[in-house]
């Protein structure tokens, strides 16, 4: 064999090692977009888990933490049938099974809102926090995680349409009863491994006030290098809890949902929908 033939062997078997190692990564498709950044936002994957700054347009994939600093906003659209918008010191993390997109939230505040025409029969959006999920096909909702001594507190309020929100087991994320129907204009809480409070309605004047706390300022701010690098490492340091916890939100499992406001209900007495009367906006 000359040595032409042997050099000519090796750079073929390196070109297959690395496309063998490229493939599967070119492979993924992303599960959303960056939409717009105010202040400074970070991802955190479990290739680069030091984390690294987001800007407009960059790609976001399963499994990928998000995470926004100080004075900060991001919006992320999904697969061009919902947007999601963060406030300060928020992350999540985005899971899917077929038919079904989770945003799970490790903490802070986000809007949800799903374009109904968008979205495929049987397909829906999942928001999961520690102790609660709520299933969304056509719906605007803003979801609070709290923690607290007592554990952790969902708030869910309904800005448009209903969605029916079910009470998880903080510890397994097992359903503790069945959903509890939230119409258009009304709000929930969640604390602990309790059930959700009675449903209580929201003038609109206050909807409006807390849908314009997500509105984002004309002129983008610009973060200092320090502030990114204390963002950088909040980042690192939040995909290492997770990555700890077997990269798992607490109670769920193999990282999947393990229950939905759906599954509950076809195993329930199922909750009619708002009459002509009252709100008909859908999910």
């Amino acid at each position: 064999m000359t040595l032409e033939t042997r050099l000519a062997g090796s750079a073929i078997a390196l070109a297959l090692l690395t496309l063998g190692i490229v493939a599967p990564l070119a492979a993924q498709s992303p599960a959303g977009e960056v939409s717009r950044v105010e202040g400074t936002a970070a991802v955190a994957r479990t290739a680069t888990p030091d984390g690294s700054p987001l800007k407009v347009k960059d790609n976001v994939f399963v499994r990928d933490l998000v995470t926004t600093g100080q004075q900060s906003k991001a919006q992320l659209l999904l697969a061009r049938k919902a947007t999601v918008t963060m406030r300060e010191q928020s992350a999540l993390r985005i899971t899917e099974v077929p038919g079904v997109s989770t945003v799970e939230i490790t903490d802070g505040t986000l809007k949800l809102a799903v374009i109904k025409d968008r979205m495929k029969v049987g397909e829906r959006i999942d928001v999961r926090t520690p102790n609660a999920i709520t299933a969304i096909r056509g719906t605007t909702i803003v979801t609070e995680l709290t923690k607290t001594p007592a554990g952790p507190v969902t708030r869910l309020t309904v800005l448009d349409g209903f969605v029916d929100i079910t009470p998880l087991d903080p510890a397994t994320g097992a359903p503790l009863g069945p959903p509890v129907r939230v119409n258009n204009l009304q709000q929930t809480t969640v604390t602990g491994a309790g059930a959700p409070t009675p449903p209580q309605p929201i003038n609109r004047t206050d909807a409006i006030r807390l849908d314009a706390t997500f509105a984002f300022k004309l002129s983008p701010t610009t973060a200092s290098d320090d502030v990114l690098k204390r963002q950088l490492e909040q980042a690192a340091s939040d995909a290492a809890k997770l990555q700890g916890a077997g990269g798992k939100l607490p109670g769920t499992g193999d990282g999947t949902p393990t229950v939905s406001g759906d599954d509950i209900r076809s195993r329930t007495n199922p909750l009619p929908p708002p009459t002509r009367g009252g709100q008909t906006s859908g999910r």
